[in-house]
């Protein structure tokens, strides 16, 4: 079954790229793709140091990226941990001064008219 499978897709792919290529934009694009595909391989196959020194950069600036990466990852983690600490706290300031605010209107109201100026 996986035999007749593979030679559906196969036959599918082949017959989705035949159709394709009636279209004139998608074979002239395809033509100029091919043809700068067949220019790069021969350049690297007359300059194979080329690619081993674009393959030695690439790993090098994705070592980079990952060593950033994992400080960046670490100093965000102590931040959340941080913040994580503190909000009970925040949130403890935040309920004490809503109290303190809410006995100085009740204290306010209750108060004479005489007396609504605060003294300090």
């Amino acid at each position: 079954m996986s035999n007749k499978l593979v030679k559906g897709i196969a036959l599918g792919a082949v017959a989705g790229a035949a159709l394709s290529m009636l279209d004139r934009s998608t074979r002239e694009t395809t033509t100029k793709k091919v043809k700068h595909f067949v220019i790069d391989v021969q350049y690297f196959a007359y300059n194979p140091e080329e690619i081993f020194d674009k393959i030695q950069s690439t790993t090098s600036r994705a070592q980079s990226m990952y060593k950033t990466f994992m400080h960046d990852k670490d100093f965000y983690l102590e931040k959340i941990n941080e913040i994580q600490e503190l909000t009970p706290q925040v949130k403890d300031i935040v309920i004490e001064t809503k109290e303190v605010f809410a006995a100085g209107i009740e204290k306010e109201k209750n108060a004479p008219a005489s007396e609504s100026v605060i003294h300090l």
